[in-house]
């Protein structure tokens, strides 16, 4: 046989047996992914995965399971209780670190899937306060979220390089109590990390005055520069009732991970048939209408995985 020819099947094999085994077939019929609440975000982005996965694999089920959130979720995937999740970036930094809330708890068994959509951490004050920048919270009672929750380490991250971390009255409540004591007027502000534009903030807006506070340019490069997962962001104008200016923000990403239940050729296939055409994807829910090829391939804080990475490079 000739040489050239001979390493020529060769390679052909390697490519046959390679990731994907040359087989479109799915190891199983169901797959769970961790999501968040019925009434937030993730879980209806689960139902949107699940329902452009059955279009390829009508007998496959993806199964969106209804939780408390990234931490859970990472919990979840640590145990091999769920196959996907859907988390924030900056958590999913944390767990793969053994940081913040996974202090001593390191989770090293989940890989990258997919980035999503970007999620802005949002500094709502009442209008009445006065309140316009951030230094101007001093002495402010400001709910920074739960403790442990990764509003409440945005809020930290910010607020102390911002100066002031130290100098707030901190209400340690999450997004939904905070809401309804600016409302009562209990606190002056509130700190909540989410998609634009949050309902239930357009809610609270048309109930009460409220003030989105700017994150300034020069603190929003500090940030980038101290932590990979912040980029910088805006809030357009008319998000929100009253709030006809565009304001300087930072973004997180959530993203879409995988843990020890998912095999690498699952990986792959599920990776190329939910993310394979992007602009289909986007037009199932509004908020992934920006996502593009190279938004999926957007810096991930912890690694790749193997399936993920191959079908990523083979799309064009």
């Amino acid at each position: 046989m000739n040489g050239k020819l001979g390493l020529t099947l060769f390679i052909a094999l390697l490519l046959t047996f390679s990731l994907g085994c040359g087989s479109e077939s799915l190891s199983k019929n169901e797959y769970t992914i961790a999501t968040g609440s019925k009434s937030g975000v993730y879980y209806p982005i689960g139902e949107t995965l699940a329902g452009i996965l059955k279009i390829d694999y009508p007998n496959v089920q993806l199964k969106a399971l209804e939780t408390a959130g990234s931490v859970e979720n990472l919990q979840m995937l640590k145990e091999g209780k769920v196959d996907m999740a859907l988390v924030q970036n900056d958590i999913a930094f944390y767990a793969a670190e053994g940081e913040a809330m996974f202090a001593d708890q390191k989770i090293t068994n989940i890989t990258g899937i997919a980035t999503l959509f970007p999620e802005v951490v949002q500094f709502i004050v009442r209008k009445e306060t006065g309140i316009g920048s951030l230094t101007q919270m001093e002495g402010r009672k400001i709910a920074v979220g739960s403790k442990n929750s990764g509003t409440y380490y945005n809020a930290q991250q910010i607020l102390t390089l911002a100066g002031v971390w130290e100098k707030i009255d901190q209400q340690f409540i999450g997004g939904t109590d905070a809401m309804k004591e600016l409302q009562e007027g209990k606190i002056d502000g509130f700190i909540f990390t989410s998609g634009l534009p949050n309902p239930s903030i357009i809610e609270l807006a048309k109930k009460v005055e409220i003030t989105l506070v700017p994150v300034e340019h020069d603190l929003v490069q500090k940030l980038v520069n101290s932590y990979s997962f912040y980029f910088p962001s805006t809030i357009a104008p008319n998000q929100y009732p009253g709030q006809i200016a565009e304001v300087s923000a930072v973004e997180i990403n959530a993203i879409l991970v995988s843990g020890p239940s998912l095999s690498d050729d699952d990986q792959y296939l599920l990776t190329r048939h939910l993310f394979g055409k992007p602009n289909e994807l986007g037009q199932s829910h509004p908020r992934l209408s920006k996502m593009t090829r190279n938004s999926l391939r957007r810096q991930m804080p912890i690694q790749t995985g193997k399936g993920a990475y191959k079908a990523h490079s083979e799309a064009p």
